[in-house]
């Protein structure tokens, strides 16, 4: 029933058998969307907790992040050539603050593949939690960036973890890319794109990444192709988009793409409507600005995460959809989440 009032696209994934893998992670190829990228899912007890249950903060969340990071570069050597490639033709850009949370950077040298690394800070001028709309995105400016380990007359493979929402940022940071590694003769050849990834948001980033003149462009996606909502920042699975409803009030429906199987696993645990990455940057600790560090939000996170979790359950009981596995998932994160903001407000 979910799959049909959702329009959540089950059928256009085949798993691959991928060697070093644990056996419970598993990864997709997705087919059938029109894209002229190579596309997949990757998911595993880390993804579907992190995606599932937004309080899961801190140290956790870095935890679980590295673990699927190492999946990921596995996956990566198997899918991609990027542990036959030198260190002067791999460029990691960092898009900070948010993105080192997605630990690839370490997996990938724990694995023995070694890069030049690129940093860049893209900030919305204007509060941008819940909003990135088309007004807000001209609003973007860099607030720090650094180049200058791009190397001289190579083709090189960029690889670029982000949350893709609405991509952006992704736009700045890789507008930004081509334009200093023309400065050094350097061609962009390939892009791989790791993290919470939109269908919308993977459109942007390879329609511009094509345009760059990328020749290849990999997206490994985090549990689905999210749906993205009204906002251009919420990413669910499936479910309802409260910002739509709350500006409207009608019930618009979004659905995104994952395998049978993933979906099964994500039912009993997912609330409809909700965020998956939430507002990565306040999910952890602490983040590198470029020119230090500094807190992330948890507390707001946790705060935020309860308010969009109560506003979707007002919405959602009472549709015919709604089930009581739901409210049951619903009524385990908000307490889980009220038992870690009184632990870090004691």
């Amino acid at each position: 029933m979910l799959v049909e009032t959702f329009n959540i696209r089950v059928g256009l994934t085949e798993e691959l058998e991928l060697q070093g893998l644990r056996k419970s992670t598993k990864i997709y190829k997705v087919g059938g969307l029109q894209s002229s990228s190579e596309v997949y899912i990757l998911d595993s007890p880390e993804v579907r907790s992190v995606a599932c249950h937004p309080h899961i903060v801190g140290d956790e969340l870095i935890g679980y992040m590295g673990i699927v990071a190492l999946d990921a570069v596995k996956a990566l050597m198997e899918l991609t050539s990027i542990d036959e490639l030198e260190r002067d033709e791999i460029v990691f850009e960092h898009v900070l603050r948010a993105a080192p949370g997605y630990c690839l950077h370490e997996a990938l040298r724990r694995l023995g593949i070694d890069f030049r690394e690129v940093w860049i800070r893209p900030r919305y001028r204007l509060p941008s939690y819940r909003s990135h709309d088309e007004e807000s995105m001209k609003e973007i400016e860099v607030v720090y960036q650094d180049f200058s380990m791009i190397p001289e007359g190579r083709d090189l493979v960029v690889v670029k973890p982000d949350t893709e929402a609405s991509g952006r940022t992704a736009e700045k940071a890789l507008k930004k890319i081509y334009e200093e590694a023309e400065k050094k003769n350097s061609k962009l050849r390939e892009l791989i794109v790791y993290g919470f990834i939109s269908e919308h948001g993977m459109r942007v980033v390879e329609e511009l990444a094509s345009g760059l003149g990328f020749k290849k462009i990999y997206f490994i996606a985090l549990g689905d192709i999210t749906a993205l909502c009204y906002n251009m920042y919420d990413m669910p699975l499936y479910g309802p988009d409260e910002s739509y409803y709350s500006e409207y009030r009608e019930v618009r429906k979004l659905g995104g793409v994952t395998d049978y199987e993933v979906l099964e696993k994500y039912v009993p645990e997912f609330i409809p409507g909700a965020d998956q990455p939430g507002d990565w940057s306040a999910r952890q600790k602490i983040l590198y600005t470029g020119t230090g560090y500094e807190p992330g939000g948890i507390v707001k996170h946790l705060e935020n995460s309860i308010s969009l979790i109560s506003r979707l359950w007002d919405i959602s009981r009472g549709q015919e959809w709604f089930m009581e596995f739901h409210e049951e998932a619903i009524k385990r994160e908000l307490d889980q989440l009220r038992i870690k903001l009184n632990q870090l407000k004691a």
